[in-house]
């Protein structure tokens, strides 16, 4: 008779905590010995960014409403009217405020000179966290990207689509991003390829929406290797059109082979049972000869616009209220996906700056023998240090 050891069961969540924290104090001080001056200039100037309440608001609008149009009379006419509406924001520098100001005054005398100048100025300040669109820069970024280790994600910038002619052209420019040879992964918003959604015509948008996610899904998988693509989340009003869309879409007979992506928001209360409609519903499908989906969990991005929302219909928001009852939540998916028998059809994307979700899902992967089913991402530019620190343990572990 064989004398065998018994196999040891896998320790409970909350039994990593301290080995997590511990973990995250060595990636602290790793971060600290990896981090260039340049990256230490970039870490303070986005964090007098987030610091700054109109911070981050200022960017964006400048970036979709100045940076986004083709048009130099149209971006002028832009920067003038949101330079008139609101100050330029304290994280900027003496000169980079006078530099906007004087700016959009004379914008819209001289557009062709002018707006040259001030897309330059600010891609130079935000330039760690946007990558140039053009085909040629873009490929130079993906490729310093990946010799640097890292699989990228891109994201084409904007918000939701007011028109049909924007969502076409929209789609149309993702689809030509699906080509570019050096692209393999790229996210979409249902809100950018389907203009003016209505929520109460479920069918009629779901419909809409579909005949879109077909045509880009369509375009990724003739593609050799096919690119990835994945549907990202916007709004909490988008969460059932998006899971609904996705099912839909890749359920199809010419799809069900296809391997694509969806993101849940862990701020959402829905997010849990989300979560697991979507894990049942891939597993049946991987079980009778279907692809794989990737579920890329992030604690979301949006709260800004689901409380005006709110407050503008007089509801409750839908977002959790609280960093700890979110935080939980994201946790509490994680915990349940984290099962042999659940990621049979699934892969986990794990999206977060905290490095102690980060370690903690890293040691409960490991403890549970799936860490070959989950995935680390963060944004590009927003933690080098941290970003550096993590890929190299985490690249140590799957050597």
């Amino acid at each position: 008779m064989l004398d065998t050891e018994p196999v040891a069961s896998p320790r409970p969540a909350d039994a990593l905590v301290d080995e997590a924290v511990d973990m995250v104090a060595t990636w602290l001080r790793r971060a600290n010995a990896l981090e260039t001056a340049a990256d230490r200039q970039v870490m303070a100037q986005l964090r007098d960014l987030v610091l700054d309440d109109d911070g981050v608001e200022f960017v964006m609008a400048f970036v979709d409403r100045v940076i986004r149009p083709d048009d130099n009379r149209v971006a002028a006419g832009q920067m003038h009217a949101l330079l008139s509406s609101i100050d330029a924001p304290s994280f900027l520098s003496t000169i980079d405020k006078a530099l906007l100001s004087v700016g959009a005054r004379i914008a819209p005398l001289l557009p062709r000179i002018v707006m040259p100048l001030a897309r330059r100025r600010m891609r130079a300040i935000v330039g760690h966290l946007v990558a140039p669109a053009e085909s040629t820069a873009l490929a130079e970024h993906l490729e310093q990207q990946r010799s640097g280790g890292w699989a990228v994600n891109v994201n084409l910038l904007g918000e939701a689509v007011l028109g049909e002619r924007e969502a076409q052209a929209r789609l149309d420019r993702l689809v030509e991003l699906l080509h570019q040879p050096d692209v393999d992964y790229v996210s979409v918003k249902i809100s950018a390829v389907a203009s003016q959604l209505n929520h109460w015509d479920h069918q009629g948008s779901l419909r809409r929406v579909t005949e879109r996610a077909a045509a880009l899904l369509d375009a990724a998988a003739i593609i050799e290797p096919s690119t990835f693509v994945n549907f990202d989340m916007e709004e909490y009003h988008d969460l059932r059109l998006t899971v609904d869309a996705f099912k839909e879409v890749l359920d199809a007979p010419t799809r069900r082979h296809l391997d694509a992506g969806i993101v849940l928001q862990a701020y959402l209360p829905d997010a849990f049972d989300a979560l697991r409609e979507l894990v049942e519903w891939a597993n049946e499908r991987h079980d009778n000869g279907g692809g794989v989906i990737k579920i890329r969990l992030v604690k979301g991005a949006n709260l800004a616009m689901e409380k005006v929302d709110a407050e503008i219909h007089g509801w409750e928001q839908a977002p959790f209220g609280s960093k700890l009852d979110t935080d939980a939540s994201y946790r509490r998916c994680l915990d349940w996906a984290l099962e042999a028998d659940r990621l049979a059809g699934v892969r986990i994307g794990v999206a977060s700056h905290n490095l102690f979700d980060v370690a903690w899902t890293s040691l409960l992967a490991a403890e549970r023998g799936v860490s070959d089913r989950i995935q680390f991402e963060m944004l590009q530019g927003m933690a080098p240090g941290h970003a550096k620190a993590v890929n190299e343990t985490l690249l140590s572990r799957s050597d």
